[in-house]
């Protein structure tokens, strides 16, 4: 009897909800969809009859093709229509403008975010190679060679003299 209205009410969020594009939204609906259907396969194990359970759709997907110019220029309709209603933002449109920057962060390619981390990972090599190469070759040691020669001269002076 619970398995059955769980069943009802995760058909009912899955379906009639307003928040389905939201991506955190989603991400609960597949954890419960998962813990659902393990929760069988161990009433299965233990020798629990769980043929009376019903089963739960899957998750619609919806497919995100607008392109980042798109969204861009949603962004920008969105500034100039605050703008000229009063002249700053309001919440409204802040909560617009992060519903699609929530879209185009949901559609980034793994790549993408790979090419990132790389980068960072590089650029921060490429950094202590130089401090390291500096801490080798650096000023102080400039400083000794400098000095060094500058003793080596006066020695050499007084010899002469």
């Amino acid at each position: 009897e619970k398995a059955s209205q769980f069943a009802k009410k995760y058909k009912e969020f899955n379906n009639g909800s307003n928040n389905t594009d939201s991506i955190s939204y989603k991400q609960i609906l597949s954890n419960l969809l998962t813990d659902y259907d393990n929760f069988k396969k161990y009433c299965n194990r233990k020798g629990v009859n769980c043929n009376n359970f019903p089963s739960l759709p899957s998750i619609e997907k919806t497919k995100t093709t607008v392109n980042l110019p798109e969204k861009a220029e949603q962004i920008i309709q969105i500034f100039k229509q605050s703008e000229q209603s009063s002249g700053e933002i309001s919440e409204q449109t802040a909560q617009q403008i992060v519903q699609i920057s929530e879209d185009t962060s949901s559609s980034s390619s793994i790549g993408n975010k790979l090419f990132t981390v790389l980068s960072i990972f590089g650029a921060i090599t490429f950094f202590l190679g130089i401090s390291y190469k500096y801490s080798l070759f650096g000023r102080r040691k400039r400083a000794q060679k400098q000095y060094l020669r500058e003793k080596i001269k006066n020695i050499k002076k007084r010899m002469n003299h």
